[in-house]
């Protein structure tokens, strides 16, 4: 049995750094002011991860500029500007639109500019970004491609080089977030030509990459795409939003599972046990599994989210006895 440890999006900010972000936005401290607070939320977040030994170190996007999850595209990609702010799916927050004008490119530093420098330094560092699906339906697209055409354009032009720099810089693990695929107003299934098509769009983005990779579906029911999600996509893990796909009905498969077992839209800090649980069930179908948050942890506040991850890391200490 092999239980590993991860976040899987964005965290929730401390109550001093939305503070002194309040203070910054009213002129009441400079910007190397709120840069040193923005350090000092992220390292605790850090030490919190290697205290709690998860096995992938996240910064958990707390930075001036992961502000949603494309906006580093929006600011700094050529061909993609940025749009009108919308709802992100059914939460309480919000992103700007990518319009994309011309083929995604970058020349690789995008994410590595936005990134903390301190997860470089863990030999664990894990990096978050949006599927190709999920990019193509949540922009603009103003370039006269399919969808299909624009989702491989991106993972060439933008992805592929990004993940190269990334890997030579220290990152260790790179996930796709994919809400898109599975959101749970969507009318009706993607279609399995898409699924290929979006498979064939990450092995692009993973060209000449060696870093573990996973492919991480949350905020609605996956079961419609198992057994073909495995077999389509190329990312050494897969993983589900277990708050909205029932765990049993998760067939086995060779590949390691994303099992988002903790409920991040919700304050309530599941019970380690139960959490255990649900674990020991998984590993007796996968031969690994890594627990995580159904999904970003930012609609919580701070101290909940850090609750969360401490009942991830007792259920796991529950199974290892």
């Amino acid at each position: 049995m092999n239980i590993l440890l991860s976040l899987s999006g964005q965290h929730p900010r401390g109550e001093k750094l939305v503070q002194a972000t309040q203070d910054w936005e009213r002129g009441r401290i400079d910007r190397k002011t709120l840069e040193k607070v923005f350090e000092e939320d992220i390292s605790s977040l850090i030490e919190l991860q290697k205290e709690l030994g998860f096995d992938f170190i996240s910064d958990g996007q707390i930075t001036m500029i992961w502000n949603d999850i494309f906006r580093p595209f929006t600011e700094n990609a050529r061909g993609i500007r940025k749009g009108p702010l919308v709802r992100w799916f059914n939460t309480n927050t919000f992103y700007y639109v990518p319009v994309v004008e011309d083929e995604p490119v970058s020349e690789g530093r995008i994410i590595l500019r936005s990134t903390s420098k301190k997860i470089l330094k863990t030999g664990a560092g894990k990096i978050v970004v949006p599927d190709p699906l999920t990019f193509v339906e949540c922009s603009e697209n103003r370039t006269g491609m399919k969808e299909e055409e624009l989702m491989f354009k991106y993972a060439e032009g933008l992805l592929n080089p990004e993940l190269r720099n990334l890997e030579s810089s220290g990152i260790k693990y790179v996930q796709f977030s994919s809400p898109s695929l599975v959101a749970r107003f969507r009318k009706k299934q993607v279609e399995r030509e898409k699924l290929i098509a979006l498979g064939e769009a990450i092995r692009e983005a993973l060209k000449k990459v060696n870093m573990r990779s996973g492919f991480y579906c949350y905020f609605g029911d996956a079961s419609p795409y198992i057994p073909d999600i495995y077999d389509l996509l190329p990312t050494k893990d897969i993983g589900f939003d277990l708050t909205e796909t029932d765990f049993r009905n998760i067939q086995p498969s060779e590949k390691c599972l994303i099992a988002g077992i903790v409920n991040s839209r919700s304050s309530y800090v599941e019970k380690p046990n139960h959490l255990s649980k649900i674990l020991e069930w998984l590993a007796e179908k996968f031969n690994n599994v890594i627990a995580c948050p159904s999904s970003d942890l930012h609609y919580i506040p701070r101290e909940y989210a850090d609750m969360k991850l401490v009942a991830l890391q007792k259920a796991r200490r529950l199974l290892d006895g």
